[in-house]
This record gives structure tokens, C-alpha cells and sequence, in this order.
């Protein structure tokens, strides 16, 4: 594991590249998957092995390179495509309201915030108060409710959201339809069989 801010890993990737693995996992985030992962393409790691990453960095395929990140599976709580599957009406909404709004498709950190505020706002209306103890308890009942992944509820006994988790796979740039089409979605799991 290597520390928050590492800027060389070569001796993580020396190992990596000597363990004869047909699968690298990388759990670092943000600029330190960036790095790890332009690094790992320099050691020829990613024509060896493919990668994996857990959670994913919503600008990573854009600051590592689509081509670098092509055939990488990833785990993320939001893609824009999503809004193409007729499961998924809230997402189109959402889709539909940001990039109306901010020229652009969302991350899932602007779907992440959208999500909060209306489970927050549900919660409120269930409980017919902003008192906060009030609205806990609403949360606490495991109501399920509709988002724009699909049915999420938080656990009563631990406050845990279970939510589906996307899986996306990266996508080459002459497979991509628009500047930020980087992923395509491999499965959308369900939050319940997760936990």
C-alpha cells in the first residue's frame, strides 16, 4: 500500500510486474491513480494484466488517457449513460436538467449531491418535520426510494446506504461517440447482494 501522496511507484509496480498476476487491483484515488496508472502503462504492466479499479476517479480516463484506460473495469456510484436504459427514468431527468443547465454530462459527484438533497428532502416529507432527530428516524425505517440508480434504502441498524453499484469498462477513443463517452457500462449490481 502506499502512502497518500506517493509521486514514484515504481518499487509497488516492480513487485506488481514481477508477481506473474493476471489482475491488478488499484485502490488508489484520485491524482495517485493518475500517476499509479500512467506509471503502470510505462512498466508494461497494462499490456500484461488488467486493471481494476474499485472506486472510481470520475476525470481519471480523461487526465490518464481513454486509450490507457481502455479495457480497465472500474466500480463508480454514477455514469451518464445510464439515462440510456429505460430502467433508469430518474437518471434521464437528471441527465436531461444538468446538461440543460451546465452544457455538460454529470459526474457522479453532482449526482452523488443531487441524490442526497432528494433522499434528504424525502426523508423530511416522511417525517413531517426538519426537526433532525425526526428526520433520522425517517431515514432509519429503510424506506425504499427511487433514485437515479435505482432503488436505494439506508440499513437501519448501521445508517448504511445499500444503493446498485455501476460497473463501467473503458472504452479506446475511436470507440468513443463524444468527448466524454469513456465507459461503457458493464452491469449495474445490486447494493443488497453487495452488502
Amino acid at each position: 500500500i502506499s502512502p497518500l501522496g506517493t509521486t514514484d511507484f515504481s518499487t509497488y509496480l516492480l513487485n506488481v510486474a514481477n508477481s506473474g498476476a493476471d489482475v491488478v487491483v488499484n485502490i488508489n484515488f484520485g491524482r495517485d491513480a493518475v500517476l499509479s496508472i500512467k506509471q503502470a502503462k510505462q512498466f508494461g504492466i497494462l499490456g500484461k494484466m488488467t486493471l481494476v479499479m474499485p472506486y472510481n476517479t470520475p476525470f481519471i480516463a480523461e487526465q490518464v488517457d481513454p486509450d490507457t484506460m481502455a479495457g480497465v473495469y472500474a466500480g463508480t456510484d454514477y455514469w451518464w449513460t445510464l439515462a440510456n436504459d429505460a430502467k433508469y427514468p430518474l437518471a434521464k431527468m437528471f441527465n436531461d436538467a444538468f446538461s440543460a443547465k451546465y452544457g455538460a454530462n454529470p459526474e457522479w459527484g453532482a449526482n452523488a449531491a443531487y441524490m442526497q438533497i432528494a433522499m434528504w428532502a424525502d426523508a423530511v416529507e416522511r417525517a413531517g418535520s426538519f426537526y433532525p432527530p425526526d428526520v433520522i428516524a425517517a431515514y432509519e425505517k429503510g424506506v425504499e426510494v427511487q433514485s437515479t440508480v435505482g432503488p436505494v434504502k439506508f440499513r437501519p441498524d448501521d445508517h448504511q446506504l445499500i444503493r446498485p453499484v455501476i460497473i463501467v469498462k473503458g472504452k479506446k477513443t475511436t470507440d468513443m461517440k463524444s468527448k466524454d463517452d469513456f465507459y461503457d457500462i458493464v452491469e449495474v449490481v445490486d447494493g443488497g447482494q453487495l452488502m
